[in-house]
């Protein structure tokens, strides 16, 4: 998938929503942005459905909804129910859930993201929870197909988050976090039976024939793995 669907504009914060509203299509960087701007941002853009926002120390990325990022994230969180149903794994899935610390002054939103082993952690409690100390996933996922600005691997090892899946618009990779740096690994920590490679396989058959016939080969592909 090219790059160039999506430009990156750099703009100051007095221009920023006005931009926003007549180019849809385009992701912003803003700099010099403080924690509580950041989190006014956040405030503006919750009832927007599908913006992401990225910050690590002092800048904000501001990414819209795009189909190229949506679809695929949508086909790895039926992927993984249909795992953990199998398997009789308690998960909890926290789509782009907001992940931030105000102390290392980062926050990012994951195209999807899954609570496997700590899944009792955060089910029943995303009300009571306060934000800047919500547990992290356990897999957190980025559709890296318009290559934003931030480096958000960084992000996460400073948030901790313990796996990392990216998935390119024709490969998917896993990324374990050791050693406050990620590397990567052929099979998931959190559901041990599926590998990248596999997954590759079924988020192209999602893509070419469509979602339902890529959970139910997934399904049949589970079967044979007990």
């Amino acid at each position: 998938m090219s790059a160039t669907l999506t430009e990156n504009f750099v703009l100051d914060k007095f221009t920023a929503i006005d931009f926003l509203t007549n180019e849809r299509n385009k992701t912003i960087l803003l700099t010099d942005i403080s924690w509580e701007e950041y989190e006014m941002f956040l405030e503006d853009f919750e009832e927007k459905a599908g913006w992401h926002l990225t910050y690590d120390g002092g800048k904000l990325e501001i990414m819209p909804p795009l189909m190229e990022h949506e679809t695929p994230s949508r086909s790895i969180d039926l992927f993984v129910w249909a795992y953990c149903e199998h398997f009789g794994l308690t998960f909890e899935s926290a789509g782009s859930t907001t992940f931030r610390r105000k102390l290392k002054r980062k926050g990012v939103e994951p195209d999807a993201c899954f609570f496997v082993q700590t899944a009792e952690k955060v089910i029943g409690q995303s009300e009571t929870l306060d934000p800047d100390n919500y547990p992290v996933p356990d897999v957190a996922v980025e559709i890296d197909v318009t290559h934003g600005s931030l480096d958000k691997f960084s992000i996460y090892a400073t948030l901790e988050v313990p796996e990392i899946w990216l998935f390119d618009g024709k490969n998917l990779s896993f990324y374990e976090l050791r050693n406050e740096n990620y590397h990567q690994i052929s099979n998931s920590r959190a559901l041990p039976k599926l590998s990248a490679e596999n997954l590759s396989d079924f988020l192209q058959i999602s893509k070419k024939k469509r979602q339902f016939f890529a959970v139910k080969s997934f399904k049949n592909w589970l079967s044979k793995q007990s």
